[in-house]
């Protein structure tokens, strides 16, 4: 049985930010785009993470309820500091998890699995 390859099945379109990229501005690439993540890349246009809605609404869940109505939910220090942030950089999930456009979807699959990850950038070797 062959299996299709990830460079057979991924978007062409691909919708990125940079790492200095403000939270309102992902935010309104997410939904001008209507995607639910975006790769965060460096300065020489490489994946250095991940950013998603739901880093976005960590961010807004670590806001203070001026009601008192909402409890904040408990963030571990390292989660805190994410929500706290106002860039790309600050904001994603990193590092980037890349899959290659030549493997398979099983290939792709489990590194998803193993690494615990929804999202994977494609990449060559460039």
């Amino acid at each position: 049985m062959e299996h299709r390859t990830i460079g057979e099945l991924m978007p062409r379109k691909v919708v990125s930010v940079r790492l200095d990229t403000p939270f309102k501005e992902i935010a309104q690439t997410l939904a001008d785009n209507a995607v639910s993540a975006v790769p965060v890349l460096d300065g020489l246009g490489r994946p250095a993470g991940i950013v998603s809605e739901a880093d976005l609404l960590r961010k807004a869940a670590d806001r203070s309820d001026l009601s008192g109505r909402t409890p904040l939910p408990h963030l571990e220090a390292w989660e805190r500091a994410r929500a706290e942030g106002r860039t790309a950089g600050e904001l994603m999930s990193a590092p980037a998890v890349c899959a290659h456009p030549d493997w398979t979807v099983v290939e792709a699959a489990r590194l998803m699995e193993v690494q615990q990850v929804k999202r994977l950038p494609v990449v060559d070797e460039a």
